[in-house]
C-alpha cells in the first residue's frame, strides 16, 4: 500500500510539473522515470495540460479585472505560478490566495503596468474571500460570543467584512456605471462585505478613521464616547455588530 501511495505521489508531481503541463524539453527526461513505466506519456501530458487549464480558468475568473489590465503579462504570471506552485487544493479561494501571494512576490520592487493592478488584484481576492462567507451563520456565532458581563454596550467588526488598503482609488472598476472614470493615485480604505439578502458582496470606501476602527475592532469591546457616532454609522452599513444601547 505504501509503495502504491508513493507511486501516486510521484505521478501527481509529474502531472503538476512544467515539463508535463507545457511539454518542455524536460519532458523526455521526466518520461524516463521508472514510476511512469508502462504509462502513455502523451496521455499523461494531455491530462496535465487539461488540469492546468481548469486551474488557470478559475484563477482568471477570480482575477478577471486584473487579467484584463495586464493582458499577456497575466498569462506569463499564471504560467510562472503553475510551474513554481503546484496545487495544494482544488478549492477556489485558497488557490486564489496562493496566486495573489505569488503575484505580489513577482511584482515586488517593480510595480506592474498599470501600477494599480496590484490594488485591483487585492480587491478581487477580497471578493473571492467574501463569497466563501456565510453572513447569517457567522453573525449568529459572533453575537453568541459577546461577553455578558459589563459593560453592556459592545461592538465589533462584522465577521463578513474583508478590509483592503489600496494605494489607488480603484472603485470605478468595481462599481456599476463608473467603469469609464479614471483611477486616481490616493490611499483608499476599502471594505468588501458579504451580507444577508445580497447575492454579491458590496465594495465600499471608508473614511480613514472608520477603516482604522474596523481594523482594531475584530473582538468585542466597549465604544469610546468619541467613537460612538462612527460605530453607529458603520452599524447602519452592516459593517459593525452592536450589542446593547448605543444611543
Amino acid at each position: 500500500m505504501n509503495k502504491l501511495i508513493e507511486r501516486q505521489t510521484h505521478l501527481l508531481r509529474h502531472l503538476t510539473s512544467e515539463a508535463f503541463i507545457f511539454g518542455t524539453d524536460r519532458l523526455s527526461a521526466a518520461a524516463g522515470d521508472p514510476d511512469l513505466r508502462g504509462m502513455d506519456v502523451r496521455r499523461l501530458r494531455l491530462e496535465a495540460e487539461f488540469s492546468y487549464n481548469k486551474r488557470i480558468k478559475r484563477i482568471r475568473q477570480t482575477f478577471e479585472r486584473t487579467a484584463a489590465l495586464l493582458g499577456h503579462g497575466f498569462s506569463a504570471i499564471t504560467r510562472e505560478f503553475a510551474a513554481l506552485r503546484p496545487p495544494e487544493t482544488y478549492e477556489r479561494h485558497p488557490d486564489a490566495q496562493r496566486f495573489f501571494d505569488h503575484f505580489m512576490e513577482h511584482w515586488a520592487g517593480k510595480p506592474p503596468t498599470p501600477a494599480w493592478a496590484a490594488d485591483v488584484a487585492a480587491v478581487e481576492l477580497a471578493l473571492s474571500r467574501a463569497r466563501t462567507l456565510r453572513p447569517t451563520t457567522m453573525e449568529t456565532a459572533a453575537l453568541a460570543e459577546c461577553p455578558s458581563h459589563p459593560p453592556s454596550q459592545r461592538y465589533r467588526t462584522h465577521p463578513c467584512a474583508v478590509l483592503v488598503r489600496c494605494g489607488h482609488d480603484v472603485r470605478p472598476l468595481f462599481e456599476p456605471g463608473r467603469s469609464g472614470e479614471p483611477v486616481m493615485p490616493r490611499p483608499v480604505g476599502v471594505a468588501v462585505l458579504a451580507s444577508r439578502g445580497r447575492r454579491r458582496p458590496t465594495v465600499m470606501e471608508l473614511a480613514p478613521e472608520a477603516f482604522a476602527l474596523l481594523e482594531r475592532s475584530t473582538e468585542w469591546s466597549a465604544p469610546e464616547p468619541a467613537g460612538r457616532a462612527t460605530v453607529q454609522h458603520l452599524a447602519s452599513q452592516g459593517l459593525v455588530l452592536v450589542r446593547g444601547n448605543h444611543g
